[in-house]
């Protein structure tokens, strides 16, 4: 009997495995990009004057296909963090659960034919924690060519639509933008800027690394000193190196150092 119960403890321990969700567009990727798209290019061209809400503009923030229910969520901080449905008032104990309540209860509230922002992460390199654009081979994952020709047309087109070419500031911006965000998508320019990136970490690494070592074996230096400064102090005053009072400074400041470290030689003996 004790046997059995034993065995079956673990089991009531263990957690059910929560629900996920099934809709196609990702919301946790949406949000990463939307961030990135506000702060990278929708502020920008505010500042410039510019509002990119001409048809078919897949940045028009109307489009968003889970921007109305990402505004009407909120977070309660406290000792455990809550979020509340600003469509309906029910409160769930993590955002994992107020979004699958968004996709079971309100996707009304969704535009029609809306916009997934998850599919324009790799303008603003997110994809990767969720392999949308890679694929593996071996143990290296590797950049597909189409996919990535596909995502760049994506990208210039977008930029035309919410940009358009009729008037001077949407036209810059559309350059700009396109340039930064879209011509890049090419996988031999990411491995180049990867490269690139790497080989600029170097100069930072190796200083780094050095004063490491520098401060490693000062510091140790520094403890053989005090750990043997009663062969080594007497050996300079009777080579006549250091004076008797420069001996007593370092014997009694020797003392002083080993006192908080518990290497006091005086209650040792």
């Amino acid at each position: 009997l004790l046997f059995w119960s034993s065995a079956a403890a673990p089991r009531r321990q263990e957690a059910a495995p929560r629900t996920e969700l099934s809709h196609p567009c990702s919301r946790p990727l949406s949000r990463a990009v939307r961030r990135a798209l506000d702060r990278d290019i929708l502020r920008p061209a505010q500042r410039a004057g510019v509002e990119p809400r001409a048809p078919g503009c897949a940045f028009d923030p109307a489009q968003d296909l889970w921007g109305k229910q990402e505004r009407s969520k909120s977070r309660k901080r406290g000792a455990g963090s809550q979020w509340t449905c600003g469509i309906c008032g029910k409160v769930f104990k993590n955002e994992h659960y107020v979004d699958l309540h968004m996709e079971r209860k309100h996707m009304n509230e969704a535009p029609r034919g809306g916009v997934c922002l998850a599919d324009y992460c790799e303008m603003f390199e997110l994809c990767q924690s969720e392999g949308k654009f890679k694929r593996k081979r071996g143990n290296e994952t590797q950049c597909d060519d189409d996919t990535m020709r596909q995502v760049r047309h994506s990208c210039e087109d977008a930029m035309h639509k919410c940009f358009p070419l009729g008037e001077a500031a949407p036209r810059a911006l559309s350059a700009r933008f396109s340039k930064t965000y879209c011509r890049v998508l090419d996988c031999q320019i990411l491995a180049e800027r990867n490269s690139e990136h790497h080989v600029e970490l170097m100069p930072v690494i190796v200083p780094m690394f050095v004063i490491v070592l520098v401060c490693f074996a000062v510091f140790t230096l520094v403890y053989l000193c005090v750990e043997n400064s009663e062969g080594i102090v007497p050996f300079l005053a009777e080579s006549g190196l250091v004076s008797r009072s420069v001996l007593r400074t370092v014997t009694r400041a020797g003392n002083e150092v080993r006192r908080p470290l518990g290497l006091d030689r005086t209650k040792c003996v």
